[in-house]
C-alpha cells in the first residue's frame, strides 16, 4: 500500500548557504511536503547594498517588489494547501490578500521578534501579515501575547533544531585548529555592530590572546585595532565549512541576542549535534535541553566565560566526554528541525490533518504560550 501523499506547500523564504530557512523547508520535506520553494531575487554588487538600505529601512525596493510579483505569479499558476512564509519582512498584506482563494492554510514563520531592538525597521510589512495568516510559529515563548495582541489568530512555539544533512559528526576525528571558536555575524541585520557579543569576545581575547577565532560578518570592523588577539578572523563560514570549523575547535561558543529576547539558540542544537564542545550562554530554555557541565557548559558573563574556557582546554578527557554526552542529546532528543516542526504541526488543529502521521508527535507536546 502506497503512502499518502502529504500536502503541497509553497514555501517562500531564504534558501541560501547557511540559512535557517533553507533547514526547515529541507525539514517539510522530510515530513512528508511537496515544496516549492520562491527566495527572494537576488541582486549584486552596488544595487544590492542599494536594496538592502531600502528594504531594512523603509520596506520598500526592487526586491520586494519582484518578490511579491513572483508570488502573485506561483499562485496563479496553481493552488497549494500550504502557503509557508518564513519571515515574512517582504511580503505585502495585500500580496496575500490577492492570492487568499489559491492557497489553503497560511503558516508565518519567524524567528526573529518585532518588538524588540533587534532589526528594527525591517517589520512593517510582517506585522500587516498577522492578522491575515491561519498560524504564527515561533521559538520565542516571550513574544505569542505580542502576537496575540497584534491580532494573530494561533500562535505556537517550535524550538531551535538541527539540520542532519549539514550538522553531523565525521566519521574520523579533524585536526584540532582552533582552541576557541565563534561562528556569526558581528552586524546587526538592520546596520551596526552588534555590541554583546562584540564585547564578550573581544573581553575574551584579551585574557587568551592569540586563542580566539571568529568567523562571521564585520568581525574585521568590530575589533578592528585589536586584530592581533585573534588567532583567525573569517568572514563566515557556511555548510561544510561550518561543519569542519566545529568540528576543528576545541571549544564552540555560543550566544543569546538579547535584543531579539531569545531563550536558546539554534547555534547550540547545531554545535552539539557535529559533536563539538558547547559553551553557550547561559538561558533557562537551553538549560532545560542540555544538562550543565554534562552535556554542555553554561557561563554568564566574560569573567565565568573565560574561567570555563581555561579549565576546559586544559582538560581534554572532559572536553571529549562533555561533547560525546551533548551529541548523544541531540540525536536522541528530536532535536533535529524536522522532530520539531513535526510536533509543532501535529499540535495544530488545521495543519495535523494535512500532514499523514503528524498526530503521531502530539503526545509529547509541549504546551503552548
Amino acid at each position: 500500500m502506497s503512502a499518502m501523499p502529504g500536502p503541497s506547500l509553497l514555501y517562500v523564504g531564504d534558501n541560501g548557504a547557511g540559512t535557517t530557512s533553507r533547514d526547515r523547508a529541507d525539514a517539510l520535506e522530510q515530513i512528508g511536503a511537496v515544496v516549492t520553494r520562491l527566495p527572494p531575487p537576488a541582486l549584486s554588487g552596488l544595487a544590492a547594498r542599494i536594496d538592502w538600505q531600502l528594504r531594512a529601512r523603509l520596506q520598500i525596493g526592487p526586491v520586494i517588489a519582484r518578490a511579491n510579483a513572483e508570488l502573485i505569479r506561483a499562485a496563479a499558476e496553481r493552488t497549494y494547501d500550504v502557503l509557508w512564509i518564513d519571515k515574512g519582512w517582504m511580503i505585502r498584506p495585500a500580496t496575500l490578500a490577492a492570492i487568499r482563494s489559491r492557497v489553503g492554510a497560511v503558516v508565518l514563520f519567524n524567528n526573529d521578534n518585532p518588538w524588540g531592538e533587534h532589526e528594527r525597521g525591517l517589520w512593517r510589512l510582517h506585522l500587516g501579515l498577522v492578522p491575515l495568516v491561519d498560524e504564527i510559529m515561533t521559538p520565542k515563548y516571550s513574544v505569542v501575547r505580542n502576537y496575540e495582541r497584534a491580532g494573530a489568530r494561533r500562535v505556537s512555539v517550535v524550538d531551535f533544531g538541527f539540520a542532519p544533512a549539514r550538522h553531523f559528526m565525521p566519521d574520523q576525528p579533524l585536526p584540532m585548529l582552533h582552541d576557541i571558536s565563534f561562528i556569526g555575524t558581528a552586524l546587526k541585520d538592520g546596520g551596526g555592530i552588534r555590541p554583546h557579543r562584540t564585547e564578550l569576545m573581544l573581553d575574551l581575547a584579551k585574557r587568551m590572546p592569540g586563542r580566539v577565532s571568529l568567523f562571521g560578518h564585520g568581525w574585521s570592523r568590530a575589533v578592528r585595532g585589536h586584530e592581533q588577539l585573534f588567532r583567525v578572523i573569517a568572514d563566515g563560514a557556511w555548510d561544510d565549512a561550518y561543519r569542519q570549523t566545529i568540528c576543528a575547535s576545541r571549544i564552540s561558543v555560543s550566544f543569546i541576542t538579547k535584543d531579539n529576547w531569545e531563550e536558546l539558540s539554534h547555534r547550540a542544537f547545531e554545535i552539539t549535534a557535529c559533536g563539538g564542545l558547547l559553551l553557550a550562554e547561559r538561558a533557562s530554555r537551553l538549560e532545560q535541553s542540555f544538562r550543565d557541565e554534562h552535556e554542555a557548559v553554561f557561563f554568564t558573563g566574560v569573567d565565568d566565560l573565560a574561567d570555563k574556557a581555561a579549565r576546559l582546554l586544559a582538560d581534554e578527557p572532559c572536553r571529549a566526554r562533555i561533547a560525546q554526552a551533548g551529541w548523544v542529546r541531540a540525536q536522541s532528543s528530536g532535536y533535529d528541525n524536522a522532530s520539531r516542526l513535526a510536533e509543532a504541526i501535529g499540535r495544530s488543529p488545521l495543519l495535523r490533518s494535512l500532514f499523514p502521521g503528524s498526530s503521531a508527535a502530539a503526545p509529547g507536546a509541549k504546551v503552548e504560550g
